[in-house]
Formats: C-alpha cells, structure tokens, sequence
C-alpha cells in the first residue's frame, strides 16, 4: 500500500511514517513503482501503533524503542525487551550516583572520610549487632576492600553518623533504632517515583535539552534532592499544626 495509505491505517500522519523510517524503526520501500511512488508491508501498521503507544504512554525515546522491538514487520517486543530496558536504565547509575548531593555537603560540612567497622564501633554510638541489622536493610553497608576491613562511606557512614549525632544529644527516643524502617520504606517510595520519571522523562529525552544524557540524569537527580529538602521544609509546619489541632494562622 501507498504511504498515505500506510498512515490511514495506523492512525498517523504520513510524515510520522517517514520519521520513523529516518530513525530506522521501518524499513524503506523495496517496492518502488516510480520516483514518487513506493509501497509499504500492510503489516506496518500494527508496528506503528506499537511504536506510537511506546512514546506516548511509556514515554520511551525512538533509539530505546527500536533495541526493544522485533525486526520489522513485526510489531512484537523482543523477548529480552525488559531486560533491555533495565539496562538503559541501570547505564544511568554513574550519572545518578553523582548527582546525589552528600549528605554532610547538605548539613554544611565536609564529607568524612572512610571508617572501618572497628573504627565505627570505637568513634560512634552504635553497636555491632545495630550495623548487622542496618546491613539487613540495605540502610548501611560497607564497601569491602581487597585484603583488609570493609570500609563505611558516602551515604552510609552519614546514616551512622547521623543516629550517632541524635543520640549524643540525648534525643535517643525520639529516633530509636526501629524508626529506620518506616523512614526507609517512606524514602524508598519516593526514589521508586523518582526513578519512574526517570524511565518516563529523562530516558525519552524530547523535550530536554541537547546534553548528554548522563549530565541531565545527573542535573536531575541533584535538583530533585533540592525540592526534596525544600517541600518537606515547606510541608512539615502544616503537618505539625494539623497533629496539634492548631488553626492555620490568618493571611
């Protein structure tokens, strides 16, 4: 069939079948009757409308949904589609784990450096068997070393230097050890947002700028940690006066 014909089918303008086709995801007419006249595989259509939905719904980039499709004619996603799609996504931990912003950097001071497991235990108010059940959790984890004690840092040495801080300053109760858990399964539907909009957004790319993806992956992560900080300085003064059964003040 003709292009416009193709098009009517799929339910899409006809420069979107050429688009398409510019960007390798159908294959050029081999049927060609004259310099301005070719026709396409019926068959095309289902492809098309499998592509479109790819982009409208799934928010997915051309370049992806191409490496997630069968060769054309089909319209079947590879067996290996979700495999393929977790890969993209995890290519962007580099760029991810760069843009989230140290902790210690956020509270106004320089990182601390690397601590064994013994060192942990010699420095900081916490016991052997809490860094066992903080590990369990996937909260605190050392990195090991080859040769020597594993070591804490990053992210998880802040974790115990933060629950080392609160108990120093004798608010032990008001953060025991058991609050991690809600905390984390709070922050842990968060970052499954997060990364969501990542899969919807930063992989699609078309409306983004023209930067390496790794950049705005990172950019973005680095100002979601931001509005993150900043929505819950925003939000915690209302839930407050909402537990309280405090009026909001007048405007």
């Amino acid at each position: 069939m003709r292009i416009s014909d193709l098009a009517r089918l799929a339910g899409v303008p006809a420069p979107t079948i050429k688009h398409y086709m510019r960007e390798g995801l159908l294959p050029r007419s081999q049927a060609r009757t004259s310099r301005n006249m070719a026709y396409y595989d019926p068959r095309l259509a289902e492809r098309v409308r499998v592509i479109k939905d790819l982009q409208t719904r799934r928010f997915l980039p051309l370049k992806l949904i191409a490496d997630l499709l069968e060769p054309p004619p089909s319209a079947e996603l590879r067996a290996d589609a979700e495999e393929t799609l977790r890969r993209h996504l995890g290519e962007l931990e580099p760029a991810i784990r760069a843009g989230t912003g140290d902790a210690a950097a956020v509270r106004g001071r320089d990182a601390a450096p690397a601590r064994s497991r013994s060192a942990v235990l010699a420095s900081l108010d916490v016991t052997a068997a809490e860094l066992d059940d903080l590990a369990k959790v996937g909260l605190v984890e050392p990195t090991p070393v080859a040769g020597g004690e594993p070591l804490y840092q990053g992210a998880d040495l802040e974790v115990l230097l933060v629950i080392d801080e609160v108990r120093r300053a004798g608010m032990g109760d008001l953060f025991p050890m058991p609050i991690l858990e809600p905390y984390a399964a709070a922050v842990r539907t968060l970052v499954r947002v997060e990364i969501e909009l990542f899969r919807r957004r930063v992989l699609a790319g078309s409306t983004l700028p023209p930067r390496p993806l790794d950049e705005i992956a990172r950019d973005a992560t680095r100002l979601g940690e931001r509005l993150v900080v900043a929505m819950r300085a925003k939000l915690v003064i209302p839930e407050l006066r909402a537990a309280a059964g405090t009026p909001e003040p007048q405007k």
